[in-house]
C-alpha cells in the first residue's frame, strides 16, 4: 500500500537524519500523534457539513517514528482527487527549513439516516417508496455519497443492482426514461410558425432531451427526434 511504502522509507530517512545531525539529542521532534492530528483536521475540513457525522480510523503509524519538528505549521493534503472517500490517504508535510512528508491512511465512515433496500433490487428497475426504508447506521465514506431523502428516488431507476439491506448509493440512481420503446407518442414538427403533430411509435427508450428514433404511424417513415415529455417527441427541421 502506498501509505505503508512511503512511511517505511520516510521513517528510515528521518531517523537517519536525526541520528546523524550534530546536537540531534537536543532537537525537538514530532511523533505520530502530531501527524495523525494534522491529517484528521484536513479530512474534517474537506468534509465540510458532513464532518460531524464522521468516524475516522487511521492506519497506525510506527510508534517509534520521530521527525525533526517543523518551524512552520504542518501542511496536510488529501491525495488522489482531493476528496474524502471510504479509504483516504493524506500527505502531511513540513515545508520549512527541514522538509519531509509522511503519508497516512484513514478508513472513513459516516453515521447517518440513509435509505436501505428492503429487498434485492435489480439493475434497470424503477424505484418505489416500498422498495426502501430509512435506517440510521454507519456507512463507508460521506453522507453525500448516499440517498437519504425518500423524495430523491422519484423518477429514478437503478444503474446497478443493490443487495437487500444495503444502503442506496447516490451513484446507483439515474433518471428513468420518459418514453419507452414501443410506446405510442406524438411526433411534433415545427416550421415557419406551423406545427404538425402525428402519431408515432418510439423505437427506443428515451430520457428528457435525449435523441431517439420514432416511426411515423401513418407513413412508417423513421425519423430522429428529441424527447420533450412522457408522450411528446420533437423532430427538428
Amino acid at each position: 500500500m502506498m501509505a505503508t511504502r512511503y512511511l517505511t522509507l520516510l521513517s528510515a530517512i528521518s531517523m537517519a537524519l536525526l541520528a546523524g545531525s550534530n546536537g540531534a539529542q537536543a532537537q525537538a521532534t514530532l511523533g505520530p500523534e502530531a501527524i495523525a492530528a494534522a491529517a484528521e483536521h484536513a479530512l474534517r475540513s474537506q468534509a465540510g457539513a458532513d464532518a460531524a457525522t464522521l468516524t475516522l480510523q487511521p492506519t497506525p503509524l510506527d510508534a517509534r517514528l520521530r521527525l525533526i519538528a517543523c518551524d512552520r505549521p504542518l501542511h496536510a493534503a488529501i491525495m488522489g482527487d482531493g476528496e474524502v472517500h471510504a479509504r483516504t490517504v493524506v500527505a502531511v508535510s513540513c515545508e520549512g527549513a527541514v522538509r519531509w512528508t509522511i503519508y497516512t491512511s484513514f478508513a472513513v465512515e459516516s453515521r447517518i439516516t440513509v435509505l436501505v433496500a428492503r429487498r434485492a433490487l435489480a439493475i434497470g428497475g424503477a424505484l418505489a417508496p416500498s422498495d426502501v426504508q430509512s435506517e440510521t447506521r454507519k456507512v463507508p465514506g460521506l453522507a453525500v455519497d448516499y440517498v437519504c431523502d425518500p423524495a430523491a428516488i422519484a423518477g429514478q431507476q437503478l444503474a446497478r443492482a443493490v443487495a437487500a439491506g444495503a444502503p442506496l448509493p447516490l451513484e446507483a440512481l439515474v433518471p428513468a426514461p420518459l418514453v419507452r420503446r414501443g410506446q405510442e407518442v406524438v411526433l411534433l414538427a415545427r416550421a415557419g410558425g406551423i406545427e404538425v403533430r402525428v402519431a408515432a411509435v418510439a423505437l427506443a427508450d428515451g430520457r428528457l432531451a435525449e435523441h431517439i428514433k420514432v416511426e411515423n404511424s401513418s407513413s412508417q417513415r423513421v425519423v430522429e427526434g428529441i424527447v420533450r415529455s412522457t408522450n411528446l417527441v420533437e423532430a427538428p427541421l
